[in-house]
């Protein structure tokens, strides 16, 4: 009976690890609490300010919180002011030291004898983008001041977020990726020859290499010389290039490509392209195959669309 009920066990464990995983809470969006200031009337509230928010904050699931050792520690290695009033430059470069994707910063206002105005401003470090929050009330009632504040920015990040962040960047290879996914149903085939620049017909066995290999991934018949088959499409060109001065401790190439995408049968010229590309690496040869790659796949992304009409 026990080597009956021990398969079900398993599939009830595994079945609860699948559910769990999926229940997980994601990472939220990293938050920095810069120091809360205050005028000379406020002299004291801004610190209890900033621990009351950060503390509040922390309970928002959709948000992480920077915390407090690291973010001094980049406010001292930047060598920041504590005036309160965080320009959109040293936001970015809290963002990059920290990883925070959002800078709250603020100020606390006293007026009279028993009333309170926080200010939070909350920035976007990758985009600069600014937005305010404020509540007023009982100095008294610092609590449920800072209660309400903390709710606001929250809300004000959530709503915001698109605002606030930069979208991430698209690769050239994500690019290529997304072009071959959208090509219709036609698959000529082709061939492909580039060759060293400077008037010497030496074939790049590199490029070739490339192309070939984007051809194939996008499903056209790849044909030479030696195939049964003659190409619907030939492409042909020319690279060049070379290595350039070191930016620090990187390497540096550039790449320079012309090609050329003709249809055999009528001679008519689809396309001519020319691209210069360039990558930085730490090391000649990576440098010089980022260049080149780069350079294969920005053509291939404006060529293949054209080569399955």
């Amino acid at each position: 009976m026990k080597g009956k009920k021990q398969p079900a066990l398993l599939l009830f464990v595994a079945l609860a690890m699948i559910a769990s995983a999926a229940d997980a809470p994601k990472p939220g969006l990293t938050v920095a609490v810069y120091d809360f200031t205050g005028d000379e009337d406020a002299a004291g509230y801004g610190k209890k300010v900033t621990s009351l928010l950060t503390a509040n904050l922390t309970t928002e699931t959709n948000l992480a919180l920077v915390e407090r050792t690291e973010l001094t520690k980049a406010l001292q290695e930047q060598a920041f002011g504590i005036s309160g009033m965080v320009s959109s430059d040293a936001a970015a470069k809290i963002g990059q030291t920290t990883g925070a994707k959002v800078l709250v910063a603020g100020q606390v206002v006293k007026i009279g004898d028993n009333h309170l105005i926080l200010v939070a401003d909350i920035i976007g470090t990758e985009t600069g983008r600014l937005f305010a929050d404020k509540v007023e009330g009982p100095a008294d009632n610092l609590l449920g001041l800072t209660d309400e504040l903390s709710r606001k920015i929250a809300q004000t990040i959530s709503s915001q977020t698109a605002n606030l962040t930069a979208a991430p960047q698209e690769t050239s290879a994500e690019r290529l990726d997304r072009v071959i996914k959208s090509l219709g149903t036609n698959r000529p085939t082709v061939s492909v020859n580039i060759h060293f620049g400077g008037g010497r017909p030496v074939p790049s066995t590199v490029m070739d290499g490339e192309f070939g290999t984007l051809l194939l991934k996008a499903g056209f018949p790849l044909v030479d010389s030696n195939s049964d088959r003659k190409p619907d499409m030939i492409i042909t060109g020319s690279e060049d290039g070379g290595e350039r001065p070191r930016r620090g401790d990187l390497f540096s190439y550039i790449e320079v490509m012309n090609v050329k995408v003709q249809e055999r049968r009528s001679g008519s010229i689809l396309a001519l392209q020319h691209l210069i590309s360039s990558a930085s690496e730490d090391s000649a040869g990576a440098a010089k195959a980022a260049a080149q790659v780069h350079a294969v796949d920005t053509v291939a992304e404006k060529i293949f669309p054209l080569l399955s009409k």
